[in-house]
């Protein structure tokens, strides 16, 4: 069986140059004939994150513009899409969402792109892809994805409380699902309060947007309302929020996985995973966080499996080290046996 390719960027310090990024980035376009297959006069979208509110680690607008300035070259219209979020917060509307896009520096006259949220003004909007996978029989993608062929992913890689890590499988699974799919994913996985550590502070309870939290006898306690974001993990001063580290997060992470299948079918997609500012936790985190290990660069394949199998080959020692609790291997078989792509790659350096 053949390897897939995976492309990779080295980042070398002192080369922080977007003209010379742009360079390297033209030239993967030009070894996998990506933009040569697009038809003239189509729209294609970029998936990208746009950051939380208070989060600076997302990828920056200059990103966007060096594959917005190539895919215009081909007279095709590019767009940034989103979709909404399942918890409250400016993300979880298509008004709110689009202006902190802009605020964090994504707008038109500095990525050549208009931005498309998917799913409607609330996240209402999606259609069903049947998939008759294990986990899930039909996903609810965001509704506007079907106006869209072509696609470029471009994500950042970086830890996750739940599914252990994000890059372009989480990026398009969760990040192109409409809300009713992002619940179905998180189904099967929702955190509790371990009374011993609990000292009743209600940082918690402020934090939650969904009112989930409440003080019940001096300790905090989550209810039915909870949504399964896991943004309370990572704000308990007392780590007192847990996840019961079991088969549940291995589901939620599996679900990503079929939801990623979901959102590819029929649609021609290159992949790209930067492995810059990579921290503990995802862009969805309310807060700029330091980073965890050094800048490593960026990959790009057609195959989105193999991308990330590359990122976490480069990560693993600190993504495990952080989340061990993650049957890794077994979460990639699952991808392979869905039919996502190749684990075994090839990686040729630009």
């Amino acid at each position: 069986m053949s390897k897939s390719i995976v492309y990779f960027i080295p980042y070398k310090q002192g080369e922080g140059n977007f003209n010379n990024l742009k360079r390297k980035i033209e030239k993967i376009f030009s070894l996998t004939k990506f933009l040569d297959k697009l038809n003239y006069g189509r729209k294609l979208a970029i998936k990208v994150h746009f950051g939380e509110e208070g989060n600076n680690n997302h990828l920056k607008p200059e990103y966007v513009r060096i594959i917005a300035e190539l895919v215009a070259q081909k007279t095709i219209q590019p767009y940034l899409v989103e979709t909404s979020t399942l918890y409250r917060g400016k993300r979880n509307n298509k008004k709110d969402h689009i202006q902190l896009a802009r605020e964090h520096g994504f707008t038109l006259e500095d990525t050549l792109c208009l931005i498309e949220i998917l799913d409607g003004n609330t996240g209402e909007g999606y259609y069903e892809v049947p998939i008759n996978s294990p986990y899930t029989k039909k996903a609810k993608i965001a509704q506007k994805l079907r106006r869209y062929l072509y696609l470029i992913n471009l994500a950042h890689f970086k830890g996750h409380l739940a599914t252990g890590f994000g890059g372009v499988l989480k990026n398009l699974g969760m990040g192109l699902a409409a809300k009713g799919g992002k619940l179905d994913m998180h189904s099967s996985s929702h955190p509790f309060v371990n009374e011993n550590k609990c000292s009743g502070c209600g940082i918690c309870v402020d934090y939650c947007k969904e009112g989930a939290i409440k003080i019940h006898h001096l300790y905090a306690k989550i209810g039915p309302l909870c949504v399964g974001c896991a943004g309370c993990l990572a704000i308990c001063p007392n780590q007192a929020i847990e996840f019961r580290w079991d088969q549940s997060t291995e589901i939620l992470a599996k679900k990503v996985l079929e939801y990623a299948k979901a959102a590819l079918l029929d649609r021609y997609a290159l992949h790209f995973n930067f492995l810059i500012n990579i921290t503990s936790n995802c862009d969805c985190y309310p807060k700029t966080e330091e980073k965890i290990m050094e800048d490593i660069g960026i990959l790009a394949s057609f195959d989105p499996l193999a991308c990330d199998q590359a990122g976490f080959d480069f990560t693993k020692k600190a993504i495990t080290k952080l989340y061990s609790h993650l049957n890794y291997e077994e979460i990639f078989n699952f991808g392979e046996k869905i039919g996502l792509g190749k684990r075994d790659y090839e990686l040729i350096e630009i």
